[in-house]
């Protein structure tokens, strides 16, 4: 009987193990390398203020990363004490103090007394082919000095993807080890590709809008006029690339767009009526993408 239900508890803790995908697993173990560096610090009081996408701006999957460092942290056998991340925005004071994006020692040690915690945990990720590259650190709140920090690469899936609004197909035939783009989605022709989905407004669904960039790869400054070729009523948009440079349009409407493109002549002027290539382009709701002009 003593091994039936040795064997039922096995499988059952291995069934757990299996459950866990390895998303959760690896940002676990980096909520527990954190907790464990701070444990050694002797640093019980914390809160985790905020996860940042690399353009330092919040975002739905830093929120998520943020509340789960948190819950885990909580839940560490460490028994630290962790300020309750659903209250910070309830105080206008911690509202104000981090809306410039950085912190600095006066800030830190205002933020420590207000939420009475000894070190703010703050971090930042980037969303790579088939990962989350998180990267976090712990700052003392009486000296704004980093005393504790972990990175740790996520791995992606589907689920995930969808859990933190990352737009990810392991399945997509682009999505090769030798395709740039893979983790998101493959291109349509050789000069197109698609960029970080995280870096389209957060409106994009709402107002089905997209972005494209065109990457100046010819070996002259170029005019690029982009039209939906609507009569009166037409969208268009101009931009200007120097050599090796690109200019980009954000928050398009998705749809077909005409792109016209203008060399620059020596005297620095370009003729509107002289496009030495016109083509078609399409703009994807809440993607974005970027065409190389050769």
């Amino acid at each position: 009987m003593k091994k039936v239900i040795f064997l039922v508890l096995l499988i059952f803790v291995c069934l757990n193990s299996f459950a866990q995908s390895a998303f959760d697993k690896a940002l676990s173990e980096l909520s527990t390398d954190l907790a464990d560096k701070l444990s050694l610090k002797g640093k019980k009081k914390t809160v985790v203020l905020y996860i940042t996408d690399i353009n330092k701006a919040p975002s739905v999957a830093g929120k998520y990363l943020a509340d789960i460092i948190s819950s885990n942290i909580v839940n560490n056998p460490g028994n630290f004490m962790v300020f309750d991340r659903d209250n910070l925005n309830g105080i206008a004071e911690i509202n104000k103090l981090i809306s410039e994006g950085y912190l600095d020692e006066n800030k830190t040690k205002e933020i420590g007394r207000i939420l009475s915690v000894e070190t703010i945990i703050v971090g930042s990720y980037t969303v790579l082919s088939n990962s989350i590259k998180l990267s976090t650190k712990a700052l003392d709140v009486t000296t704004a000095f980093v005393i504790a920090s972990s990175l740790k690469d996520l791995p992606l899936d589907g689920d995930a993807g969808a859990l933190l609004g990352i737009n990810f197909s392991s399945s997509s035939p682009g999505n090769s080890n030798n395709n740039p783009n893979r983790g998101f989605n493959s291109p349509l022709n050789s000069n197109e590709q698609y960029n970080n989905p995280e870096t389209v407004n957060r409106e994009c669904e709402k107002n089905n809008t997209g972005d494209i960039c065109f990457h100046n790869s010819s070996p002259f400054k170029i005019n690029i006029h982009l039209t939906d070729q609507g009569g009166l009523a037409a969208r268009q948009y101009d931009g200007t690339a120097e050599i090796n440079e690109q200019v980009c349009f954000p928050s398009i409407l998705a749809k077909s767009f005409v792109y016209l493109v203008y060399e620059y002549n020596k005297d620095g002027d370009y003729v509107p009526q002289n496009a030495y290539r016109r083509a078609n382009i399409l703009i994807e709701k809440c993607k974005s993408k970027s065409f190389t002009i050769k």
